[in-house]
C-alpha cells in the first residue's frame, strides 16, 4: 500500500548531535517500525519532519514515481550525505539517456549481483524492476532464484557469469572475461558500465546487508 503524499512539515532547526535528546531518538526508532514488528534498519531512521531540503525533495520524488519511499532510502537517510550520494550515483548510472544497456541487462546485474551477495532487500528490489523489464515476472522470479537453472541468452549468460565473478571472485575477472564480454557484443565502455553496475550492487548490497533493511511490503504486491 503506497504511504501517504501528504507533504511533510518544514523542517524545524537543526540541533548539534550533543542537543540530541533521549526521547527524540525513541520517537525516531518508533517510526523505523513500519513492517510488521520489525524495525527497517538497525539504525534510527529519521522522520520526515527532520530531513533537510534536499533529501525531502528526493523523498517527493519517489512518491511521485512509484506511490512510497523505499525502506533503503529510509534506512540511509541517518546520514544525509549517505543518502544523496547512492540516489546520485544510481540515477546516473541507470539513467537511460546515457546508458550503453538495455534496462533489462541493467536490472539482470543488479538481480544476479544481490543474488550472490545474498542481500534479500535488492534480490527483492530489482527482481521486479526485472520481471518489468523482460516483461515476464516469473522467468524474472527464476533468474533470482538462481540464474543456473534458467535458459539464458548468450549476451545474458555473459553479463550473469561476469556479475557473478566479480562479485564473488574479484581477483579472478581477467582477459578471458573482458574478451567473453567484447565477443558477446558489449564494446569497451559498455563492458565497463557492466563491472560499474556490478561493482555498484555490491556497494549497495552490503549496507543493505549491515542495516538489515527489511523488504517494502510493496515488493511483495501482484
Amino acid at each position: 500500500m503506497a504511504q501517504s503524499t501528504t507533504p511533510a512539515p518544514s523542517s524545524p532547526t537543526p540541533t548539534s548531535r550533543s542537543e540530541k535528546s533521549p526521547a527524540r531518538d525513541l520517537r525516531r526508532n518508533e517510526v523505523s517500525q513500519l513492517v510488521g514488528s520489525e524495525p527497517i534498519s538497525r539504525f534510527s531512521v529519521p522522520e520526515d519532519a527532520e530531513l533537510g531540503p534536499e533529501l525531502a525533495k528526493i523523498y517527493a520524488d519517489f512518491r511521485a514515481s512509484y506511490g512510497f519511499v523505499p525502506n533503503w532510502l529510509r534506512a540511509l537517510s541517518v546520514n544525509p550525505d549517505a543518502a544523496l550520494r547512492l540516489v546520485q550515483f544510481y540515477r546516473h548510472l541507470f539513467d537511460p539517456a546515457r546508458s550503453r544497456l538495455s534496462a533489462a541487462e541493467r536490472e539482470l546485474i543488479a538481480v544476479v549481483t544481490s543474488a550472490a551477495n545474498r542481500c534479500s532487500y535488492f534480490v527483492f528490489n530489482h527482481t521486479r524492476a526485472l520481471g518489468a523489464a523482460l516483461d515476464d515476472r516469473v522467468r524474472a522470479r527464476r533468474i533470482a532464484q538462481d540464474h543456473h537453472h534458467v535458459r539464458l541468452s548468450k549476451r545474458e549468460q555473459v553479463l550473469a557469469d561476469v556479475a557473478e565473478k566479480l562479485t564473488t571472485q574479484p581477483t579472478s575477472v581477467g582477459p578471458a572475461e573482458l574478451d567473453a564480454l567484447r565477443q558477446a557484443g558489449f564494446d569497451e565502455p559498455a563492458a565497463l558500465e557492466v563491472l560499474e553496475i556490478a561493482a555498484f550492487f555490491s556497494y549497495a548490497n552490503r549496507l543493505a546487508i549491515a542495516l538489515n533493511v527489511v523488504p517494502d511490503q510493496q515488493f511483495f504486491e501482484n
